[in-house]
């Protein structure tokens, strides 16, 4: 059984959008295999690159700042989260550990690049810029998702009120691309004023901005907007709006390098074993993100090879 574990606020702000007091979420050991015939999990196994079958592992990046994905017990310092459970369960399904490496999101796409390490997972949107030298095994359904405090609710219901305003937002990765695509096409592309961005360097500082009053709205991912949001354990529950729908809809994925496709794709199989014995529907209700599950793998946005 999970437990329940309460993280205090500064570590919280660190963590992900920042909150003001504490937040319950759920920990504890990665949900268990459905059950699966010997044979099946033994031609999974025997599948696994020989590389890996001699190390016995696969090391795994992740930047544990990202609440419910991956972040840290405050108190033990354990790896928790969605991802965590998930990829702990596909290891077991291979025969392999898991060996994880804390990391920022730029670090975890070098080290994948330089074989630093064998897998990056941590809820990276699956996008052409990433795709030369990357492959993605898609198995999380995002998005960037508008959001500000809940007595604006009235001015900001759509993405389009949002035009002219100044919206806080990570300067690195997929949320300022996303808006940026946005405001052309929603705001300049249709004559409305443009959007302005109060740029950060972590979700979480654009959080503090919105707090602070240097934006009126902010970005983020849409399952972490409604973690935060609609958790019942949450202290911020009820406090923002979500602005309309999400701005985008993009697919993330485990990363892999070009050359580990052979890697990939038994992982792949893994987690297709998982949807269709409904692990991995238990691991992502766990975690309060049933609406984030998708209905198969694919990789790099495509329906797999058989």
């Amino acid at each position: 059984m999970k437990k329940i574990i309460a993280l205090p606020c500064r570590q919280l702000l660190a963590l992900a959008l920042g909150l003001s007091t504490a937040i319950a979420v759920y920990a504890g050991d990665p949900a268990p295999a459905a059950a699966n015939s010997a044979g099946a999990l033994a031609t999974l196994a025997s599948r696994v690159p020989e590389k890996f079958r001699q190390a016995g592992k696969i090391v795994v990046g992740t930047s544990p700042t990202y609440i419910p994905l991956e972040f840290k017990d405050p108190e033990t310092q354990k790896l928790m989260g969605l991802d965590i459970d998930l990829v702990e369960e596909i290891g077991k399904r291979l025969g392999l550990k898991v060996e994880w490496q804390s990391q920022s999101l730029d670090q975890i796409i070098n080290s994948i690049d330089t074989g630093r390490i064998d897998i990056g997972a941590s809820v990276i949107a699956d996008i052409a810029a990433r795709r030369d030298k990357t492959d993605f095994v898609d198995y999380f359904a995002t998005g960037t998702q508008l959001f500000a405090f809940a007595d604006r609710a009235k001015e900001l219901k759509t993405v389009e009120d949002v035009c002219g305003k100044t919206v806080a937002v990570n300067r690195n990765g997929i949320f300022f691309i996303r808006l940026k695509e946005v405001n052309q096409s929603v705001c300049v592309g249709k004559g409305r004023p443009e959007m302005q961005f109060s740029l950060t360097d972590k979700t979480a500082d654009a959080r503090m901005n919105l707090m602070q009053g240097r934006a009126v709205a902010a970005a983020a991912s849409v399952d972490s907007v409604r973690f935060l949001n609609e958790d019942p354990k949450s202290p911020d529950k009820g406090k923002f709006v979500l602005i309309g729908k999400p701005a985008t809809v993009d697919l993330a994925g485990l990363a892999f390098a070009k050359s580990n496709a052979a890697l990939r794709d038994v992982v792949a199989e893994a987690l297709a074993s998982m949807i269709k014995d409904g692990s991995y529907a238990k691991i992502f209700s766990a975690w309060n993100l049933g609406y984030a599950k998708v209905d198969q793998v694919t990789i790099n946005t495509q329906a797999r090879q058989p």
